[in-house]
């Protein structure tokens, strides 16, 4: 997922950067360069948000399921103990 983002934020920034050199306007091209370097960088800077979200939501849900998972480890332990002890 990464290398398709990455590959869309360096295609947008190509995109740009000829737009903006081959463009017939009284800027510079320091100017246009920098204006491309400006949409790379929000570009990213969404990607790294979408990515960072994602993964909270995957952290959240690791942790839930981990949680489930100990809590019925617990009990099992907590069964087993019983049947030794000869409570059941």
């Amino acid at each position: 997922m990464k290398v398709r983002y990455c590959t869309m934020v360096c295609a947008a920034a190509a995109a740009l950067l000829v737009a903006g050199v081959a463009s017939t306007k009284e800027e510079s091209v320091k100017e246009d360069a920098r204006k491309a370097g400006r949409a790379v960088g929000s570009a990213a800077r969404e990607v790294w948000q979408g990515a960072k979200k994602a993964g909270k939501e995957i952290g959240h849900e690791a942790k839930k399921a981990g949680q489930a998972v100990g809590g019925a480890a617990k009990e099992g332990a907590q069964e087993l103990k019983r049947a030794f002890k000869g409570e059941k």
